[in-house]
C-alpha cells in the first residue's frame, strides 16, 4: 500500500508511475476524491459527536422543561452520527478497495518499457559452451534417462504436473541443500514456513488482488487458506502487525514446496519443467531499515550471481523495465541462465525491492532514534527452484548421454556424473 500522505504531496509522480506499470492512472483521482470525502465525513462525525456529548452532560442539571428537549436534541444527533458512520464505512470501504490498487512507485534506475520485451541487460557473464554434437533440451534428456515423467504426472494430476524420478530427485536435493548451507553461513535464519496461509497474506504482500486468478483456493467457505506461491508469502507474514529492531538487516531463507495454476501461459513451455504447477524453491526475505534498502537489493542479488557463477552456469541480469514489474516492486532483477537446447537464455531467480509497500499493508514497523514509528523495507529473492536444473541439465550434459553434476554439487551427490538408471 502506498503512503497516502506522499500521494497527496506528489499526485503526478504517481500517476506517472501507475501508468508506466501499464496501471490505471485514473485511480489515483479516485484515490485523492474517496480520501477527500472520508476525511471531510470524519470531521463533520466528530463534530456531531462533540456536539452530542455536550448536551448529554447538560441534562442531568438541566430543569424539567429543558430536560426533554435535551434528550430529544441529543437523540436526534445521535441518529445523525449513525448516519455519518454508516456512510463514513461506505466511503472507507471504496476508498481502501481503491488504494490497494495503486502500484508501488517505481525507483529512478528501473528502465520505462511497456513489456519484458523492454528489459534491459545489465550484465552478461560466463561463456556459452560449444557442444560438438546435437545437444538436446532438458525434457528430452530427462526422457531419455528416465529422469522427468511428464505422462504419467499428467494421468495422475493433469497438465503441468512431473514426477522427478532417480538422480535428479538427488540433485535437486543437492541444490537445495547447497543453498541453505550457503545462505546460512551467510547468517541467513533458516526456515520451513507455512504452505497454506489466510487472505490477509495474500493481500498483506500484494499477491491479492492482482495474482488472485494464479492461486490454488484450499477447502473455500471452511478452512479458506491458500497455497502459496513462494515462501516469499509466510516469511514476510512473520511479522505481520509487528514492531521489530533493523538496527541491521534481519534476512530469512525458506524452503517450501510451492503451487502456482499457471493462469494465462496456455501453450507456453508445455514440456519439461519449467513452467509447472507444483515446484520446490528456496527464497530469501530480508527486513531492513529503509537507509540500507538499495544497498541491501544488491547484496541479495550478488547471492543469487554467486549461486549461478559457483553452478558454473552463464547468465545475464536483467533490469526488469516499469510495464513487466509487478505491483509490489519498486525495482526487480532477474537472473536468465543459458540454455543451449533452446538457444535462449531463460528466468532462474529473481530479486526484488517492495520497499514499504508491503509494510504498510501489513504493519511491519520499527522506531527510529527520536522513538517515532515507521515502516520497515521488505525485500525477496529466490536463491533455487528446479529451473536450475534445466540448465545444469543442458549445459552440463555430455555426448554420451550422461550429464555432469557441477563441482559444487557433487559432495551433495555422493557423484559426479548422472547416468541413466536402469531396473
Amino acid at each position: 500500500m502506498i503512503d497516502i500522505k506522499d500521494l497527496r504531496e506528489r499526485p503526478e509522480y504517481y500517476r506517472e508511475s501507475t501508468a508506466a506499470k501499464n496501471g490505471d492512472p485514473s485511480l489515483i483521482e479516485t484515490v485523492l476524491q474517496l480520501d477527500e470525502e472520508r476525511r471531510a465525513l470524519i470531521f463533520a462525525r466528530d463534530e456531531l459527536k462533540a456536539k452530542q456529548n455536550l448536551l448529554t452532560k447538560q441534562i442531568p442539571s438541566a430543569s424539567a422543561e429543558d430536560r426533554g428537549r435535551l434528550v430529544a436534541e441529543s437523540k436526534a444527533l445521535g441518529d445523525q452520527v449513525k448516519e455519518a458512520d454508516a456512510k463514513s464505512a461506505e466511503i472507507e470501504a471504496a476508498y481502501f478497495s481503491a488504494v490497494h490498487q495503486i502500484p508501488n512507485p517505481l525507483h529512478p534506475s528501473v528502465p520505462k518499457g511497456a513489456s519484458d520485451e523492454e528489459n534491459i541487460v545489465a550484465r552478461v557473464v560466463g561463456e556459452k559452451p560449444n557442444f560438438p554434437f546435437p545437444v538436446k533440451e532438458h525434457w528430452e534428456l530427462g526422457e531419455d534417462m528416465d529422469l522427468i515423467d511428464m505422462e504419467r504426472g499428467a494421468k495422475v494430476s493433469g497438465s503441468r504436473f512431473v514426477y522427478l524420478k532417480n538422480d535428479l530427485v538427488m540433485l535437486e536435493f543437492a541444490l537445495i541443500s547447497f543453498c541453505l548451507q550457503k545462505l546460512y553461513a551467510k547468517g541467513f535464519t533458516p526456515m520451513i514456513p507455512p504452505y497454506m496461509v489466510r487472505e490477509r497474506a495474500m493481500y498483506g504482500t500484494g499477491y491479492f488482488p492482482d495474482a488472485e486468478n494464479g492461486v490454488y483456493h484450499v477447502n473455500p467457505g471452511e478452512d479458506d487458506l491458500f497455497l502459496i506461491g513462494t515462501s516469499e508469502v509466510s516469511l514476510v507474514n512473520y511479522y505481520d502487525n509487528e514492531v521489530i529492531d533493523v538496527s541491521k538487516p534481519q534476512r530469512f531463507v525458506g524452503y517450501s514446496p510451492c503451487f502456482r495454476r499457471e493462469a494465462g501461459s496456455y501453450g507456453k513451455d508445455v514440456k519439461g519443467i519449467l513452467r509447472v504447477h507444483q515446484f520446490e524453491k528456496v527464497e530469501m526475505v530480508s527486513f531492513c531499515h529503509p537507509d540500507q534498502s538499495w544497498e541491501e537489493h544488491e547484496f541479495l542479488r550478488t547471492v543469487e550471481e554467486e549461486i549461478l557463477s559457483d553452478l558454473g552456469l552463464p547468465y545475464q541480469v536483467l533490469n526488469i523495465c516499469s510495464g513487466d514489474l509487478g505491483g509490489s516492486a519498486a525495482k526487480k532483477y532477474d537472473l536468465e541462465a543459458w540454455l543451449p537446447g533452446q538457444e535462449k537464455y531463460r528466468e532462474m531467480t529473481s530479486t526484488s525491492n517492495t520497499t514499504d509497500y508491503q509494510s504498510r499493508r501489513l504493519n511491519i514497523r520499527f522506531r527510529d532514534e527520536e522513538g517515532n514509528m515507521q515502516y520497515v523495507h521488505i525485500l525477496n529473492g529466490t536463491a533455487t527452484s528446479m529451473r536450475p536444473l534445466i540448465a545444469i541439465m543442458e549445459n552440463y550434459q555430455q555426448e554420451d548421454g550422461t550429464i555432469l553434476v557441477p563441482e559444487v554439487l557433487r559432495p551433495y551427490m555422493g557423484k559426479d556424473r548422472i547416468t541413466k538408471t536402469t531396473a
